[in-house]
């Protein structure tokens, strides 16, 4: 009897545990769900692994690492960290760990860890409700040593059904959240784009049978995708944009993949075009560009060849590289800039009245009166007392009269002469007036249609990182058409 109670109270005791496990993991999903969500659409990792991997490696948010570092996936600090610091004992005696400022710190820096290292990069070729694949992909690919670590997390989604949040797409969670949700726009598709540059259109619309909207101020792959009910993931993709992308106005934003053909035969390149600015262009996908020209990823066709959008050519073009074509697009922003910039007045060194008398008319008026007895050499020197006393006596048409009888040009001509040669540095001015902004202040870069932080930063040797902390760019921040960027550190 004592026997058959004492095992009651066992089965009573783990019950009581089980059930307070299983509630624990509930509140935990329930408070972080959503920020797995978001992560999700922003980087393609699957919500359901990344709550999985929080309950697992945070103990369900209750050990040491997570209630003191706010460190949810147990990611160690490695050679890149470096910011603060937790040590504990793991595999080894006092491990290094990454300690964060706030949960959602670590939950982003999860995502950023395992996009950034090169042997989790197949697993984003899965489709995002593939959560058995990334499982065994992240136990492959040696996030655990655990060897039971894929199963453990498949178990976690299937006991609490965390496969669901995969589904959400970001209208979906708009609305689930009490947000505001912009219904997409129900319109006629368009006919087809011409050969030419193709015009923005307020709402969806197609080129070449995809569907495509024009970009407006501010607008990101975030704001774009939960505005039309994307993956952020899957418009860099159609866009073949890397993840710091940010729209210009204007720009045309493809809402599915591209098609392999376009519906214009051929595309003369032009000085500044390259592979992705047809494939933007005629609503062609890079890579069928690519085969019909006979291009390895790292070339562009160069200016003057014949890009092949139909057919494919038969021979081998004249190719350049991509950084190649950002040197010109960044030198042709420069002479636009400094085209736009007032030109500074400057003094003609001419003998003859006429030089003088026009600039006079304008800010002057009585200059004409002047002009009309002709005493160039009065207007030379204008604090003369001479033309003091003309100007002062306009009234009487006398005074004028008797100065020429003086003839005092030959005295006052030899102070113009050697003053005139003075006027010698204005060339000088004028031709540093062009090397200035790169020898003095920092180089900065005219953004235009199609700029992105990314290519920016190629352009001039820089990280997105450096290039948005040069500006004081937070990563919400959009660059729009005409702001100044400083691209020298």
């Amino acid at each position: 009897m004592r026997i058959l109670t004492t095992l009651l109270l066992f089965l009573l005791v783990k019950t009581s545990l089980f059930a307070q496990g299983s509630e624990l993991k509930k509140a935990y999903v329930e408070k972080y769900k959503w920020l797995a969500v978001e992560n999700m659409h922003r980087t393609g990792v699957p919500a359901s692994i990344t709550l999985a991997q929080g309950l697992l490696e945070s103990g369900v948010g209750q050990s040491p690492l997570a209630t003191e570092a706010n460190n949810h996936f147990g990611i160690k600090c490695h050679k890149e960290w470096t910011g603060p610091t937790f040590t504990m004992d793991d595999d080894e005696k006092d491990e290094c760990f990454r300690k964060y400022a706030s949960v959602l710190d670590s939950y982003l820096d999860h995502a950023a860890f395992l996009k950034s290292r090169p042997r989790y990069a197949d697993l984003f070729k899965l489709d995002i409700t593939d959560y058995k694949g990334w499982a065994t992909g992240l136990k492959a690919a040696g996030y655990a040593t655990n060897p039971n670590y894929a199963p453990l997390l498949i178990k976690q989604i299937e006991e609490l059904s965390l496969a669901q949040f995969d589904l959400i797409n970001p209208t979906q969670l708009a609305a689930m959240r009490g947000q505001e949700v912009k219904p997409e726009p129900k319109q006629k598709v368009a006919a087809a784009a011409a050969p030419s540059a193709v015009p923005c259109k307020e709402g969806v619309f197609k080129n070449n049978k995809v569907k495509v909207v024009c970009a407006k101020a501010g607008d990101s792959p975030m704001s774009i995708a939960e505005q039309y009910g994307l993956y952020p993931y899957q418009i860099l993709k159609y866009n073949d944009l890397p993840e710091e992308a940010r729209f210009a106005e204007g720009e045309l934003v493809y809402l599915e993949a591209k098609r392999k053909r376009a519906q214009v035969a051929e595309h003369v390149v032009g000085e500044y075009e390259s592979i992705r600015d047809l494939s933007q262009r005629y609503g062609i996908s890079t890579s069928a560009i690519r085969r019909k020209n006979q291009l390895r990823p790292s070339e562009e066709l160069a200016a003057g060849e014949t890009a092949y959008l139909i057919n494919k050519r038969s021979d081998k073009p004249k190719v350049r590289t991509l950084a190649e074509i950002e040197t010109l697009r960044s030198e042709r922003d420069r002479r636009e800039a400094a085209m736009k910039k007032p030109e500074k007045p400057v003094t003609v060194p001419a003998k003859s009245s006429p030089a003088y008398a026009a600039p006079i008319e304008k800010t002057k008026p009585i200059a004409a009166e002047v002009n009309e007895s002709k005493p160039a050499l009065d207007i030379k020197l204008p604090d003369a007392e001479p033309v003091r006393d003309t100007v002062a006596a306009t009234p009487k048409p006398a005074a004028p009269a008797t100065k020429p009888e003086v003839k005092p040009a030959p005295e006052i001509k030899p102070t113009p002469t050697p003053d005139k040669p003075k006027e010698t540095p204005r060339e000088k001015v004028s031709s540093d007036e062009q090397p200035a902004p790169t020898t003095t202040g920092p180089k900065k870069h005219l953004v235009v249609k199609g700029d992105t932080l990314f290519n920016i930063s190629r352009r001039y040797g820089l990280t997105v990182a450096e290039l948005r902390s040069l500006n004081n760019l937070s990563e919400a921040d959009a660059i729009k058409l005409g702001m100044e960027l400083i691209v020298s550190k």
